[in-house]
């Protein structure tokens, strides 16, 4: 009899072993279709939604769509966010969220991480945050790069925070239906004001 469960977990090693990158306890891959089951889990946690509810996704098609476009930017840019897995141990293979650098408004590299609830408060965030910093710089060091951060989203602040980007800007979260939210806007040098503008519209 077919064992889903090993069955699932020998795929996920696999998708290790095809990793593009590997960083310290983590293997960096670039996102195929297959991820999109995995991603709708982490993204339908409530507890994700908890600090920045735009982050939620509603279904398993807008995870689909949205990982289309994840994998577009790969295809046009060289680089993109990684979907992010467990490299060592029993756990090799499971999927510790989505992050890194990708291409924005034709202006910058965006540094932006979602992390499976499960593995906060242990240091993901910095290892993805070095080795996409460290990929964009050395694709296209002419371009900054930045952070998007909702205001209220505290765990992501203090992560973008100390990776070394400062605060740029702060302002109304024009993709937010709550009238009130903010955003902030972090870089890792000074930007013009079109640049904001572009970054933030």
């Amino acid at each position: 009899m077919f064992d889903e469960a090993a069955g699932a977990k020998s795929t996920a090693r696999s998708r290790v072993q095809s990793a593009q990158s590997l960083s310290g306890r983590l293997a960096l891959c670039s996102p195929t279709p297959d991820d999109a089951d995995e991603l709708y889990s982490m993204y339908s946690d409530p507890r994700l939604a908890e600090a920045d509810p735009m982050l939620a996704h509603p279904s398993i098609a807008y995870t689909r769509a949205v990982l289309q476009r994840r994998i577009a930017e790969w295809h046009e840019h060289g680089q993109g966010l990684w979907v992010v897995r467990h490299l060592h141990g029993s756990s090799a293979g499971e999927l510790v969220g989505i992050g890194g650098c990708n291409f924005w408004a034709n202006t910058a590299w965006n540094l932006s991480f979602s992390l499976h609830p499960q593995g906060w408060g242990r240091g993901y965030a910095q290892e993805i945050a070095a080795a996409g910093m460290e990929q964009a710089r050395a694709l296209r060091p002419d371009l900054p790069i930045t952070a998007v951060v909702a205001t209220r989203n505290t765990r992501s602040r203090k992560a973008v925070e100390r990776a070394g980007l400062h605060q740029v800007w702060q302002g109304q979260d024009n993709h937010d239906p709550d009238p009130t939210a903010t955003m902030l806007l972090y870089a890792d040098r000074s930007l013009s004001k079109d640049q904001i503008q572009a970054l933030t519209r």
